[in-house]
């Protein structure tokens, strides 16, 4: 194996200076629905058995009166609306799944929503969001208690003793817990706030004005997100980016997202009230991945190069951007990659250890200079690793990592950083 500097084709400075640069750290969004048009394909909706309710998509509330979603672009002004128990006086419940399953370490989900609340006290309507769901069965927080993964579910007029409710699968109770489903609303996970709107985290979160019964997020705009964390089982639910609820669980939380409502109780008929949704997204953030192994030699810096990894090790996000850091300045540089670990010191001469062995992928496509800063980055396309022939990474496959840069020490010759490991799911 020669050397990076005796490359010449390879790393030609002429045919290579224009290559120079880095990439930024990028999340990854796998679900993105504006409701701009009609996505109704992209959903399966369950109900209870007893629909008494609507969905629209692509419903024009600016038409209505409604002013635009907090996050939405000028213009863009429809949105998923629901209603439930519209007049039989019964229990009813809707929810809709989005068809892309969700898995990864770490990854969020936000959705706009707005419960038009115009009549019937203590309508007992709830709106719900959900995560981690097997899309079989409608969520519930009452009357039967129904569901899978997790859901947060809140009423818009302050009617319910329990305004505010999440829910955790059975399945997925913390060892040693006994509370599961609908979890009581005194439970550690609420942080003080209890279930009610009369509570002052609520009454200060959704004052009224503007909300039309302080406490509850009735005829305004709210926005959702849900947190999870599958490494460390750790989901947390927030309103308008103040922590409201946060608790641990067992297992995971992959599967499917979920919009929804449901009137739990039959006393009051609600024709006219609804729910509206918009700007529903679920995305990765880019965060830390892999393990890092080898010792990688010392560079004309005084120190080693070392490699970094941030994306999801959910092979089907394909995420994954790579970062070298600590190399001599204005030196090119690419990526090699392989999927087994050894040591090879000096290898064609080089001053750095080989920390790869067998048949190995090189980025050359993605050459780059290391600059002013001594660091490169590269997004790796992980349906295309450049390796003999072009594979893609699949879930179980574990792949290793490096930088191979060229320096002068003081010599020209080339150096590696150390290693990363990373399995993939």
């Amino acid at each position: 194996m020669k050397s990076p500097n005796t490359r010449t084709a390879a790393l030609s400075l002429a045919a290579l200076g224009a290559l120079a640069g880095t990439a930024s750290a990028q999340s990854t969004v796998l679900i993105n629905d504006t409701f701009e048009t009609d996505t109704s394909g992209d959903y399966t909706i369950v109900d209870d058995g007893t629909p008494n309710g609507t969905q629209a998509f692509n419903w024009d509330y600016a038409a209505a009166g409604i002013p635009l979603a907090p996050r939405s672009q000028p213009g863009d002004a429809s949105g998923l609306r629901l209603t439930a128990n519209d007049t039989d006086g019964s229990a009813d419940a809707w929810t809709l799944f989005h068809n892309t399953p969700v898995q990864a370490d770490f990854y969020t989900l936000t959705v706009d929503a707005y419960m038009n609340w115009g009549s019937g006290s203590g309508t007992t309507e709830h709106a719900h969001v959900g995560v981690g769901s097997t899309g079989q069965t409608f969520n519930q927080l009452f009357s039967p208690i129904s569901g899978s993964g997790a859901f947060i579910a809140f009423s818009g007029d302050g009617g319910s003793s329990s305004d505010y409710r999440w829910f955790r699968d059975a399945n997925n109770t913390p060892a040693g817990e006994t509370d599961n489903t609908t979890l009581p609303n005194d439970h550690p996970s609420y942080l003080g706030h209890g279930s009610n709107n009369t509570g002052s985290f609520f009454q200060s979160l959704f004052p009224s004005p503007p909300a039309t019964v302080a406490g509850s997020p009735g005829n305004i705009w709210t926005t959702v997100k849900i947190e999870v964390d599958n490494l460390n089982g750790i989901i947390s639910f927030y309103f308008d980016d103040q922590l409201t609820f946060e608790g641990m669980f067992a297992n995971e939380f992959n599967g499917f997202v979920s919009l929804g409502m449901a009137d739990v109780f039959s006393s009051v008929a609600t024709g006219g009230n609804f729910t509206l949704y918009d700007n529903l997204q679920v995305e990765v953030p880019a965060g830390s991945i892999g393990t890092n192994y080898c010792n990688a030699a010392s560079n004309s810096t005084g120190g080693p190069a070392v490699i970094s990894a941030v994306g999801s090790t959910a092979a089907s996000n394909n995420s994954l951007e790579l970062t070298c850091e600590n190399m001599p300045n204005s030196q090119f540089s690419y990526f090699i990659c392989g999927q087994a670990s050894g040591f090879i010191a000096g290898p064609g001469g080089s001053q750095g250890n080989l920390c790869i062995l067998g048949q190995l992928g090189r980025f050359r496509s993605q050459i780059q200079n290391t600059g002013t800063t001594g660091s490169v980055s590269i997004t790796v396309d992980l349906t295309s690793i450049p390796v003999t022939p072009v594979v893609a990474v699949q879930p179980g496959d574990t792949w290793f990592f490096q930088a191979w840069y060229r320096d002068n020490n003081p010599t020209p010759t080339s150096n590696f950083s150390d290693g990363i490991q990373i399995d993939f799911q």
